[in-house]
């Protein structure tokens, strides 16, 4: 057999583990920095790539009832490449304040200086040693876009992502408020490290909405 295939397949068996125990570990991230607040559930959003959606026609009883089709993006098989894990709403005195933890994997697409990138071509990806990932905090009282020129959030996040800035913060005449701030994943290299992240977030939504929005931080 072709050596140069079979090393291409155990590099492929070697990065399905990796992801494995990669994605084992943000979930332990995640559900950590779930703990630390008032909420008590979270639901999940891809936000890169499209859902697999399930079909009524299989003929084998439902055997193999999902969707799948020429036109499929690759990425469509793997939602962690941005993934969003939605706290949903908790209350805060008066105020129900909304919050999400974004899961950013790959910025090579968004922070491509391709002309005319593609995200389902990653040769217009930023090569991965120039990129980053992120974990990225949002929290809102009557607003979730830290921009009042868009009012699509796959939009917003797409600019956030391209932009050089780390913090978004949002408040418009009536007081309501959006927050948003990323972190490289690498400052949750332990418990400590996190908390640190919690300690730094929670700061900038006090200083800004006077809401404690994390428990003993």
């Amino acid at each position: 057999m072709n050596k140069e295939l079979d090393n291409a397949f155990i590099d492929v068996r070697n990065a399905f583990r990796l992801l494995a125990r990669y994605q084992s570990r943000v979930l332990d991230i995640v559900n950590y920095i779930r703990e630390q607040t008032p909420y008590t559930d979270m639901w999940g959003l891809r936000r890169y790539c499209n859902v697999i959606s399930t079909r009524k026609n299989c003929p084998g009883d439902n055997y193999a009832n999902l969707n799948v089709h020429r036109d499929m993006w690759s990425w469509d098989f793997l939602y962690n490449y941005l993934f969003e894990y939605y706290f949903g709403e908790a209350k805060f005195g008066l105020k129900t304040i909304e919050m999400s933890v974004i899961q950013v994997s790959d910025d090579g697409y968004y922070k491509s200086m391709a002309n005319n990138p593609s995200p389902t071509d990653i040769s217009t990806f930023l090569p991965s040693d120039e990129s980053n990932s992120y974990l990225i905090f949002t929290a809102g009282w009557k607003a979730w876009l830290c921009d009042n020129t868009e009012d699509d959030y796959n939009r917003f996040l797409h600019k956030f992502l391209h932009g050089s800035k780390d913090l978004c913060v949002y408040i418009d005449e009536k007081e309501h408020w959006a927050i948003t701030k990323r972190y490289p994943m690498q400052r949750f290299s332990s418990q400590k490290e996190a908390d640190k992240v919690l300690t730094d977030f929670g700061k900038i939504v006090m200083d800004h909405a006077r809401i404690d929005l994390f428990k003993n931080k």
